[in-house]
């Protein structure tokens, strides 16, 4: 018997597990795509995201011994989301590789998610048809939702958290949905915004409810600072110290963000946007939202409001949008009653044909955005691998073990270079200056984007060098890897930078290595 159909007839009860099928079908299907169009344009399986390989390192050093750690042995709160590193870490000890399990294990929080938020369509309407297969769908075959089952990323995992505690939050079941989203900040750590809307934000606000809910929120919360602070000093993961910067230019801040918001619900700001979902979503969400303010404060709030909360905190939305990918489930919840009450309107006693056509409307749009985003996941993973990960094999052909090497992007570099790395940016290693990084590590290798830190470099021959601090060496470019179809990299280029004394000049050619 399907979850929470207890007591329904069994024709109820045989239509749901039909719809459920169908469901998980249409989320297997386009996901195959990606992963056909991944192994079509990329010719090697991969992530999207050079991110994705750090989750992949921390996850091959708790498995082999070595600590929750990048460099083995060195502890720090360099991951993101630590429950999805440790999960990472049990497949690299059954199967010795994440890359494959990680896909499988996206695609299945996904397939999840679609399910739950069909049950949680359901129980908001139980009278509909075709708003719990319509939220079902909007979810499962999201472009973007998409995207995240295959990169590699720890979004599809928090979904799929949210996705439950929307379930329990629209049954009233309310500490239950708490413990949901509070369990999601062990997976990001901007969940502690959900994880509060749920103790705070709900009909019927009692103190007996509150402090049952904050029973269960708090040890979670605390448990995540204690482990952050053991790990790496801090509460946060290093991540969230690195990307966020609260105060600092807010009304550019909520400009940038909604040109990052807006394409995902059919308007494209920006030339390089396109549209993953319909435009008749936006309106349908705000007219949702509104309806369901009183009943649904906490989904309303997250799905409205976590954008404008993201960039008050100083944060992005990330490549395509990812940061905000969460919000999709609440929003397709609210659009399904903006959508309902639209059809209403048009036409009241015999709305679910207008219902029908809209919903084929916007389900149309994501099947066609779906086409061209999963070519864009393929050239994504392909980027990844003809420029990270090419250099990461390489320099692991050319070095021994101990070199250090000093990098901008520390994802496949450092799984695949196997050298002890300093992370330039500092999300794996102590925030310092460059001169400081090249006076402490002395690295052999400065694996990096060039202008990233042009104030430090000068040019001598044509060829930019970079000076350590005392002058007594300089780096100089041996190794050049670039795109021709850059689709997720910060630069087209990137470059190999090797340690010489300050008398000798290195190669006098810059070997090239593009794809």
């Amino acid at each position: 018997m399907p979850p929470f159909e207890h007591g329904r007839s069994p024709e109820r009860r045989s239509d749901v597990r039909w719809q459920c099928a169908a469901l998980g079908l249409a989320v297997l299907a386009c996901s195959a795509w990606y992963l056909f169009a991944e192994k079509l344009i990329a010719g090697e399986w991969g992530f999207s995201l050079d991110d994705s390989w750090i989750y992949a390192v921390f996850a091959r050093n708790i498995a082999t011994g070595h600590g929750y750690s990048f460099n083995a042995g060195e502890h720090i709160a360099g991951a993101t989301g630590p429950l999805y590193a440790l999960i990472l870490a049990l497949f690299y000890a059954l199967f010795g590789d994440v890359v494959l399990a990680a896909k499988v294990l996206g695609i299945a929080c996904l397939l999840a998610s679609s399910i739950l938020m069909y049950f949680a369509a359901k129980a908001l309407d139980p009278r509909s048809r075709i708003k719990p297969v319509l939220v079902g769908l909007l979810v499962g075959i999201s472009p973007s939702l998409l995207w995240s089952s295959v990169s590699g990323m720890e979004i599809p995992l928090y979904v799929g958290l949210a996705s439950l505690g929307i379930l329990f939050y629209v049954r009233s079941r309310w500490t239950l949905a708490a413990l949901c989203w509070a369990l999601g900040v062990w997976v990001r750590p901007d969940g502690i915004l959900l994880a509060l809307a749920g103790v705070f934000l709900r009909p019927r606000l009692g103190l007996r409810s509150i402090t049952a809910s904050l029973l269960v929120v708090a040890p979670i919360l605390a448990a995540y600072f204690t482990f952050n602070y053991v790990v790496g000093g801090t509460l946060f993961p290093n991540s969230v110290l690195v990307k966020a910067h609260p105060g600092q230019n807010p009304g550019g801040g909520i400009w940038e963000m909604a040109q990052q918001w807006v394409p995902m619900w059919g308007l494209s700001m920006r030339r390089w946007d396109f549209s993953t979902h319909s435009i008749l979503l936006l309106p349908a969400v705000v007219t949702g939202g509104v309806l369901l303010l009183r009943r649904l404060p906490a989904i309303v709030a997250y799905a409205l409001g976590f954008p404008i909360a993201l960039a008050l905190a100083g944060a992005g939305g990330g490549a395509h949008g990812r940061y905000l990918m969460p919000t999709i489930p609440f929003a397709m919840l609210l659009a399904s009653a903006g959508l309902d009450r639209v059809a209403r309107r048009i036409q009241p006693r015999r709305h679910e044909p207008i219902l029908i056509v809209l919903a084929v409307l916007c389900l149309g749009w994501q099947v066609l955005a779906t086409d061209r985003m999963g070519r864009t996941h393929g050239r994504n993973v392909e980027n990844i691998n003809h420029m990270q990960r090419l250099l990461g094999r390489t320099l692991r052909e050319n070095t021994s073990v101990g070199d250090t090497i000093a990098v901008n992007d520390v994802g496949a570099i450092g799984y695949f270079s196997r050298c002890y790395v300093v992370d330039l940016v500092g999300l794996v290693s102590p925030r310092r200056s460059f001169p400081e990084n090249l006076k402490v590590y002395r690295p052999k290798y400065l694996v990096i984007f060039p202008d990233w830190y042009q104030e430090y470099f000068t040019t001598e021959n044509g060829r930019s060098v970079f000076y350590d601090p005392d002058s007594l060496y300089h780096y100089v470019p041996i190794v050049e890897a670039g795109l021709r179809f850059n689709t997720i990299s910060a630069r087209d280029q990137m470059f190999v930078f090797g340690r010489f004394p300050r008398g000798e000049e290195g190669p006098d050619r810059v070997k090239m290595v593009w794809n």
